[in-house]
């Protein structure tokens, strides 16, 4: 595995083809425990979701990055000849919990303040609609709020949407890794995020056609009642860490410990 110096400094890159083959070859061999991790994921999503806004909040900033981190970890055990033979190694993403926490936490409230911008900009007209609606005016003001309503649906509203969703892109091409560097380097958030972007910036149409592939997959399979999602979301964790992978030469580490993951591992040694 190379050494953070050497990633910052060589110019390593990847193969789209080769990530997607080597990502199934990964995922492949234990799918079936991918598909009952990403079953129990959507039961822990859903049931968090009937919390009102505290479950969304944790479900964005700490069940799916941890479980997702949690993925990483047995995608990189089995890349180096480590069979998942423990179904609760898809918890230990939540080892990672603080810089995992941080990562997901300026990475959404870059988003927000992204659709904040673009919200800020039809205030006026959001106040107006406020004060015709007020008291009877939904019914007596129809026209004008309707009017109203209809000026959000503009080439201005359209260029603005397309701006945040193209950044929001952005954002998601150069911190692709940062969950990698957190689990298999051990970094903390904002290292972890800034040695993210070299690497995928020094990638970035690699990085994006990769996702392009994926996305489309993805999409398609989600089309038959989304019974095809459960070979291709473990397909797509498989093959972003095969893309790390080439990168960082992560598949020939030599210091996977259980003793620096297990949840348990203080205690059995104070035993």
């Amino acid at each position: 595995m190379k050494t953070l110096e050497q990633i910052e400094t060589d110019q390593s890159t990847f193969s789209i083809g080769l990530a997607l083959s080597q990502g199934w070859a990964y995922v492949s061999k234990n799918l079936v425990y991918y598909i009952l991790g990403g079953i129990i994921s959507f039961l822990i999503g859903a049931a968090a979701g009937f919390i009102p806004i505290l479950g969304s909040i944790a479900n964005s900033l700490i069940i799916t990055p941890c479980l997702m981190a949690g993925a990483i970890y047995v995608t990189w055990q089995i890349a180096n000849g480590k069979a998942w033979t423990d179904f609760a190694d898809m918890f230990k993403g939540f080892n990672f919990l603080v810089p995992l926490l941080v990562s997901s936490l300026i990475q959404g409230l870059i988003v927000i303040g992204l659709a904040a911008i673009v919200l800020f900009s039809y205030i006026p007209e959001i106040i107006e609609i406020v004060k015709l609606s007020s008291g009877g005016g939904a019914f007596t003001n129809k026209d004008e709020i309707r009017d109203l309503v209809l000026n959000f649906i503009s080439v201005k509203t359209a260029l603005l949407i397309s701006l945040v969703a193209i950044v929001s892109l952005f954002i998601s091409i150069i911190w692709a890794f940062k969950s990698h560097f957190i689990v298999i380097f051990k970094l903390e958030a904002w290292a972890a995020m800034e040695a993210s972007r070299k690497i995928a910036m020094r990638n970035f149409f690699q990085v994006l056609g990769l996702f392009l592939v994926l996305g489309f997959v993805i999409f398609l399979s989600a089309i038959p009642c989304g019974v095809g999602l459960f070979f291709t979301l473990p397909w797509m964790i498989g093959a972003t860490y095969s893309a790390f992978s080439q990168i960082t030469q992560s598949d020939n580490a030599m210091d996977i410990t259980k003793e620096g993951f297990d949840f348990l591992a203080e205690e059995e040694e104070s035993l």
